[in-house]
């Protein structure tokens, strides 16, 4: 049987508020389950999508800062490498080069027993070229010529440094013997391409 609203109007009013209750608490249940769950369920799925969009934008962030230092790094590396083998000799320039550390040794004072170019050696993308000297001089006579090699525009290293017992002079001066390599360095991609070059010439 139906309650209709004269029969609501005619109980007493504690049954009015059961009533009552009973009807607010049949809404809250309904609006819960199918009005706040659901967007309560896709408030939490929206935040735990944000959540992974979040880390994945600061993932990738640090990943290209990574790349721009990379990249950084990379160009000052061709730089370093740039300014390298601006330093290698080319061949034709190798006479040129042993000539000026000869006359480096010569202005210093220095009395060359021996300045013998030894076979070029191969390397990956270079060749060492190195010079057995033998000289003659005062302690400070030395200093100046390697003094002197440093500063050749071209990489020119001092290997196997060997200095013998100093002996007295005619002049008073104590005098030592030095043995040493002078070693350059040339850059055999340069000579490759000339080669090519030349025969594509002819």
């Amino acid at each position: 049987m139906a309650i209709t609203v004269d029969d609501i109007k005619k109980m007493p009013p504690k049954y009015k508020l059961l009533l009552g209750l009973a009807a607010f608490a049949l809404l809250g249940y309904f609006y819960f389950f199918y009005f706040l769950q659901p967007a309560l369920e896709k408030k939490t799925a929206l935040e735990e999508k944000f959540g992974n969009l979040e880390r994945q934008i600061i993932s990738r962030q640090r990943v290209v800062k990574q790349i721009e230092q990379h990249k950084k790094e990379i160009a000052k590396l061709e730089e370093n490498l740039k300014t390298a083998l601006a330093k290698l000799p080319e061949k034709k320039e190798i006479p040129h080069l042993l000539s000026s550390a000869s006359e480096a040794g010569t202005e210093a004072g220095l009395e060359f027993l021996l300045f013998e170019p030894m076979k070029p050696a191969p390397k990956e993308f270079y060749a060492e070229i190195p010079v057995k000297i033998s000289v003659k001089g005062g302690y400070h006579d030395v200093a100046r010529f390697f003094d002197s090699v440093s500063r050749l525009p071209r990489i020119v290293n001092v290997t196997d440094l060997r200095i013998g017992n100093a002996v007295t002079g005619e002049d008073g001066r104590n005098v030592l013997k030095v043995d040493c390599f002078l070693k350059t360095y040339m850059f055999l991609e340069q000579v490759e391409e000339k080669k090519d070059e030349t025969k594509k010439t002819k």
